[in-house]
C-alpha cells in the first residue's frame, strides 16, 4: 500500500488484518430460532406465573411488580440460554450470589448469598456517587 499522507490524507491505517470470523446464513438462523425459542419459553412460563401472583391477590400493575417481574423473565431466559450454550449477562450475577451443595446424588442445595449482592450494589452506588 503506498503513502497517502503525500495526497493530504494523513489518517490511513496500514495491515495486516486478522481474518474476521465468518457467520454463515444458516448459523444466523439458528441463532434467531433459538433466540425465539428462548422467549416463548420464557413466556410460556411467566404468563402463569404471573395470573397466579394476580389471583393470590398481588398488585401485578404496580412500578415495583413489573421492575421485578421483568428480572425474574431474565434469569428465566438466562437459565434457557445457559442450556444452548449462549452468554447471557445474568450468568455473571447468579454466578456470584448462589452457591450450590451436593451432599448426595439426590440432594442439591442452593444458598443465595446476600452479603455478596449487598457489597456489589454498595460499589454500584459508591461508583455512581464518584461520577456526580
Amino acid at each position: 500500500m503506498a503513502d497517502d499522507s503525500s495526497k493530504g490524507v494523513n489518517n490511513v491505517i496500514k495491515g495486516p488484518w486478522s481474518k474476521a470470523k465468518i457467520i454463515t446464513k444458516s448459523q444466523t438462523d439458528k441463532i434467531a430460532s433459538d433466540m425465539v425459542f428462548a422467549d416463548d419459553v420464557a413466556e410460556s412460563v411467566m404468563i402463569p406465573m404471573i395470573h397466579g401472583l394476580s389471583e393470590n391477590g398481588l398488585d401485578i400493575k404496580s412500578d415495583k411488580f413489573v421492575a421485578e417481574i421483568g428480572f425474574i423473565n431474565e434469569v428465566v431466559r438466562s437459565i434457557i440460554f445457559r442450556h444452548m450454550k449462549y452468554p447471557h449477562p445474568m450468568h455473571i450475577l447468579i454466578d456470584s450470589v448462589m452457591s450450590t451443595k451436593t451432599e448426595s446424588i439426590e440432594d442439591v442445595y442452593s444458598k443465595f448469598d446476600a452479603d455478596i449482592l449487598e457489597q456489589m450494589v454498595k460499589s454500584i452506588e459508591d461508583n455512581k456517587e464518584k461520577d456526580k
